[in-house]
């Protein structure tokens, strides 16, 4: 009886965890699609000319209009709240590592994910044949 609530225990904390790696997958996913989302918008942004009107957004929904007075020039935050200017091209490269650290993790983490998917795989049989 005492192995069995073990198993079980062990079974709940697999559970856990791979409920764990899913949301990190979906977070990954979610921050490869803004990556795109913000690419895109570089590209759309440098087809603008200068002195042209445009929204741009605030928040979720929320919209201010601006006059763009450089496509050419970007602000990008490095970290540690320190903004550096870097020109289209370096901004897409930013842009390009950063969405390839994510695919890396989120192979790292797929991976990880079905190791401990069959792990619990295996603790179900197991607890399957204590039970019967």
């Amino acid at each position: 009886m005492k192995d069995l609530q073990k198993k079980y225990m062990e079974y709940q904390m697999y559970e856990e965890h791979l409920k764990n790696l899913q949301k990190q997958l979906q977070q990954i996913d979610e921050n490869i699609m803004e990556i795109n989302y913000i690419k895109n918008s570089l590209d759309e942004l440098s087809e603008i000319k200068e002195g042209k009107e445009i929204l741009c957004p605030l928040s979720s929904g929320i919209f201010v209009k601006a006059k763009v007075q450089k496509t050419d020039e970007f602000l990008v935050n490095v970290g540690s709240n320190v903004v550096v200017k870097k020109d289209l091209e370096e901004t897409k490269k930013l842009m390009d590592s950063q969405e390839k650290e994510l695919e890396e993790s989120r192979e790292s983490l797929t991976q990880k994910y079905y190791e401990i998917y069959t792990g619990l795989q295996e603790l179900q049989q197991e607890l399957s044949k204590m039970v019967d």
